[in-house]
Formats: structure tokens, C-alpha cells, sequence
């Protein structure tokens, strides 16, 4: 064979390929090609590689996914501990579905999988079961670093139009956005221990509870901001059997929409003890007949709201109360103002601190 032919057959070989690089520490890394072949090629030698293995993605690729690679998925199923690193030159690198058969695009199955993302966008996937529409994580551990995580849907029964996850969820520097549930967490669905920190998440819409996020389990929720988000109930966040901490955080623009639906920015119930400190509750709604609570609803004997530092006010609800609904549990205030809430600020349990 000649030199050009020799050459062609390497380039070729290395379209479908990835390359290994060295490296002085325990990580071993490979370079992907920009192909999804490459990608599930790489993902299936990590899977099976010991120790913890990292994917360098080509710059400024779009990994388009074109068929499902095992039922549900686009990608193969991390089992192992594989971080996936986007690259910081140029355009951020996507991993998207790019067809008209329904599938996710990441699966974590643990206990012993762990799955790290780093500056990439994960979008346009779709799941028609078990939910977590972008990413499902199954008692594993995923953690997502300056990711963006849009246009995802969870269809049929299934929960968390961008995220479903039952292991450990971290978010940092981060975007979770217009992503649909047709059951309940249109950004998350979480039942673990969730932490988020410096992240948006905004725009997303749920059929059921939890536009924003269906949290169960435990929240940290940090310097961030939950924007925009819509469902029947439970606008932003649903706080369900949690206990969670919110600081320093953006609650604004939320919306329910179900008759009598309650907890435009937030929904506390069945057990839960929510804190939030030095955090805005900002003109969120209950927009249909019978909508309460616009800003706050708290559930019944059980379930706690302490508000510290905070405000809760510009909430707007088509029945009493506009700020805070609390149902029979326990609300306390402490250097948080409840005000200009329309049709009133706080009903119909007594809350200390909150006048109409």
C-alpha cells in the first residue's frame, strides 16, 4: 500500500476511535473523537477500565446521537467512575438525541457508578418510562460542573424532565432549563441528597408538582436562582418529605396553575422542615380559581417553614393568601418581612410576625 493509502486508513481507524494519553496521576484520560461512535466506544473501555477514567471531548464537537444505544439510552450505561470533560476553547460541546426514537441521553446505575460532567450542554433527550428525561442516576453518584441541561422531556409516567435521580446529585455553576415533565419535577426530580450551588434553574414546566424541582430527601440549596418555572402545582419547588436548607437564593416568577393549586415559588408537605435564609421570595403566582399561597404553602401538622433574612413579597394569588399559606403546620419568621402580597400577606394559621 502506498503512503496515501496508509495514511487514509489511519485516519479512518482513528474517526471511531479514542486516544489514550498518559498521565502522572491515577486518572487515566482519552482524547474522543468527535463521532458517536467514538463516544460510546469511549464509554464502553471506561466501563470496563479499572480505577477512575476521564474523556477529553473534542473541541467545540456536537455529539449528535442518532439511535438509542441500548433500550432507553443513548449512551452506554455508566456502571464505572467516568468523568466527561468538555472542552473550555470555543463553543461548548453538546451531547444531544438527534432522532425521532425516544431515548435519554445519560444512565448512572450504582451503587458504584459515578458519573462527573464538566463544561458540556446535555439536551433533547427523551424518556417514555422511567424519567430523568437528560439524565437518569440510579443510586449512583452525579455531579454536574458548569453543565447546561435544556430541552429534555420526561413523557408518559415518568418524573424529572431533565434529571431524575435517587443516588447523590450535585450541581455547581450550572443550568437546568426548559426541560417538561409530564408528571411531577419538570427541571430535577431528586429522592436523595441533593446539592446545588451557583445554578439556574429556569423556565421549566411540570404536568404535576414541581416545575422547577420535586426535591425529597435532603436539599442544600445555595446561591442560586429558580426562575420562571410552571406547573400545576408547586410552581418552583416542591419540598416533599425533605429536609432542606435554601440560602442565598432567587425564588421569582413561578407559576401554578391547577384549580386551588398552591405554592407558586414554593410547596412544603408531608413532613417536611424547610429552612430559607437571606433568600427572595418575588412575585410569584397562583393564577387559576382557588390558587393560595403564591409565595409560600405550608402544609398541614408536620411540616415547618423557618424564614430567616429573607422577604416574601409582590406575590400574586387569586384567593387569600398572596405571601404565605399555612395549612395548619408550623411557620416561623425571624428578620423577614412578609409584604405587598395581593389579596393579603399571610392565612389562615396565625404566623408570628405576619400582618395583614
Amino acid at each position: 500500500m502506498n503512503k496515501l493509502g496508509i495514511l487514509a486508513g489511519t485516519a479512518a481507524a482513528l474517526a471511531t476511535t479514542v486516544v489514550a494519553i498518559p498521565t502522572a496521576d491515577a486518572h487515566a484520560q482519552s482524547i474522543v473523537l468527535c463521532s458517536q461512535t467514538a463516544l460510546r466506544a469511549a464509554i464502553t473501555q471506561a466501563n470496563a477500565a479499572p480505577g477512575p477514567n476521564t474523556l477529553l471531548l473534542a473541541p467545540g464537537c456536537t455529539y449528535n446521537l442518532t439511535a438509542p444505544d441500548n433500550p432507553g439510552n443513548g449512551l452506554p450505561v455508566i456502571t464505572s467512575d467516568i468523568t466527561i470533560t468538555g472542552s473550555l476553547l470555543g463553543t461548548q460541546n453538546v451531547i444531544k438525541r438527534q432522532s425521532a426514537t425516544a431515548f435519554r441521553i445519560f444512565s448512572v446505575q450504582g451503587p458504584n457508578a459515578r458519573l462527573a460532567l464538566n463544561n458540556l450542554t446535555v439536551r433533547d433527550g427523551r424518556s417514555d418510562s422511567s424519567g430523568g428525561g437528560g439524565i437518569s442516576n440510579a443510586g449512583g453518584a452525579l455531579t454536574l460542573n458548569s453543565v447546561e441541561v435544556t430541552g429534555n422531556l420526561a413523557d408518559f409516567s415518568g418524573a424529572g424532565g431533565g434529571i431524575v435521580s435517587s443516588g447523590a446529585l450535585t450541581i455547581r455553576n450550572s443550568t437546568v432549563s426548559f426541560n417538561r415533565s409530564t408528571n411531577n419535577g419538570g427541571g430535577l426530580f431528586s429522592f436523595g441528597t441533593t446539592t446545588i450551588s451557583n445554578t439556574t434553574v429556569t423556565g421549566n414546566t411540570a404536568r404535576d408538582s414541581g416545575g422547577g424541582m420535586d426535591a425529597r430527601g435532603s436539599l442544600t440549596l445555595t446561591n442560586s436562582r429558580v426562575t420562571d418555572n410552571a406547573s400545576d402545582d408547586a410552581g418552583g419547588i416542591l419540598s416533599f418529605a425533605l429536609t432542606g436548607t435554601i440560602t442565598d437564593t432567587l425564588i421569582r416568577g413561578n407559576t401554578v396553575a391547577g384549580d386551588g393549586a398552591a405554592g407558586g415559588g414554593v410547596l412544603n408537605r408531608s413532613g417536611s422542615t424547610l429552612t430559607l435564609e437571606r433568600t427572595t421570595v418575588f412575585a410569584n403566582r397562583a393564577i387559576t380559581s382557588g390558587g393560595q399561597g403564591a409565595g409560600i404553602a405550608n402544609g398541614g401538622a408536620g411540616d415547618t417553614v423557618n424564614l430567616r433574612n429573607s422577604s416574601v413579597s409582590y406575590n400574586y394569588a387569586r384567593s387569600a393568601p398572596g405571601g404565605i399559606l399555612n395549612d395548619g403546620g408550623t411557620v416561623s419568621l425571624t428578620a423577614t418581612p412578609v409584604q405587598e402580597n395581593y389579596p393579603t400577606n399571610c392565612s389562615p394559621s396565625v404566623i408570628a410576625g405576619c400582618t395583614n
